[in-house]
């Protein structure tokens, strides 16, 4: 998880974000129970979107993107997450086990 936190956080670097978070989603079957280093599997999905893999190499292995992951975890542990996912709504979190769950805690604060 943490190396895959990398590989978003190089790809967010380049306005990729998004195409990341949807690429790791799609395939986390693929890496997800793996105890294994997979740097290489992460930096083909960064070409494959297309990234300037130079930057990537080195976005993926600084200190700055470090301090980012170390920071996010930092939050969520102050907020209480335990596990991902989390949903807060008003900084109370949802404990929402099926899409209609959460969908109707959504629908019921936007009505407050």
């Amino acid at each position: 998880a943490d190396r895959a936190a990398r590989a978003v956080v190089a790809a967010a670097n380049q306005g990729r974000f998004e195409a990341m978070y949807r690429k790791m989603f799609d395939s986390q079957k693929q890496w997800g129970e793996q105890q294994v280093p997979l740097d290489d599997l992460f930096a083909s999905y960064a070409a494959d979107l297309g990234l300037d893999m130079t930057q990537f190499q080195a976005d993926y292995t600084s200190s700055a993107t470090r301090a980012r992951i170390d920071a996010d975890l930092r939050d969520g542990a102050e907020l209480g997450v335990r596990g991902t996912p989390t949903f807060f709504i008003d900084d109370a979190e949802v404990e929402a086990g099926s899409y209609d769950q959460l969908k109707a805690a959504l629908n019921d604060a936007l009505a407050q």
